[in-house]
């Protein structure tokens, strides 16, 4: 779908629509004004034009380029611009991963209610990649991403709870949480769930909520 015509709406806020909507027709004029705009410092345009060249968008992918335009953008303080900065370091796109940058670039939106970051926090202190491993601290975040709604956080951490590990075992959390992510769309947790009422596995035996489970699962795309 084109964006509006130009002129209809406040440049920067047109160029956003334009890129967002990948409408080739405006697409070189969104591109200027994102880049006018960065060359003047402004950190939402740094943000934009970052991710453009991070994803190749109409323009060469260089991750060396959206790092230095993300950077520039995270540093004025725009919380969404350290997460993405925060994932090329995680994952080592154009540059070597560096979990202690990545930490450092998640961790303040992560304070301020991201549950992006907190679910990106939370799965660097459980992998314990170049960071020290610590469980208990990838609970809390992943407890925070969930109850931000964040439907991978709440599968992860229900698996946790039905494991025990880094929280006590609680199959009662577990199943809230499950079901939470079932409910969000998640197929993982929606298997998960009718292996468990199928196996009697820490539930009752239920062959009716298996199948429903199951057959939930069978028509939903993995997120």
């Amino acid at each position: 779908m084109d964006a509006p015509p130009y002129g209809l709406m406040e440049p920067l806020e047109w160029a956003k629509l334009v890129i967002r909507s990948r409408s080739e027709r405006d697409y070189r004029e969104a591109l200027s004004i994102l880049g006018e705009r960065a060359a003047r410092g402004d950190a939402y345009a740094e943000l934009m034009l970052g991710l453009v060249h991070a994803r190749g968008q109409g323009v060469e992918r260089d991750f060396g380029i959206a790092a230095d335009l993300l950077g520039r953008s995270a540093a004025q303080g725009n919380l969404s611009a350290m997460y993405f900065l925060g994932k090329i370091h995680v994952r080592g796109y154009g540059t070597d991963k560096d979990a202690r940058k990545a930490m450092e670039c998640f961790r303040v939106p992560a304070e301020h209610g991201d549950a992006r970051a907190q679910y990106a926090m939370g799965l660097i202190r459980f992998d314990g990649q170049g960071v020290e491993r610590d469980l208990a601290e990838s609970a809390g975040w992943f407890a925070a991403a969930a109850a931000g709604g964040h439907s991978e956080a709440q599968f992860v951490l229900g698996q946790l709870y039905k494991a025990g590990v880094g929280v006590p075992r609680d199959i009662d959390a577990a199943l809230d949480l499950l079901t939470s992510a079932a409910a969000n769309g998640h197929r993982g947790a929606m298997i998960l769930l009718g292996s468990m009422y199928a196996a009697g596995d820490g539930v009752a035996a239920d062959e009716a909520a298996a199948r429903r489970w199951d057959e939930m699962a069978a028509v939903t795309s993995d997120r």
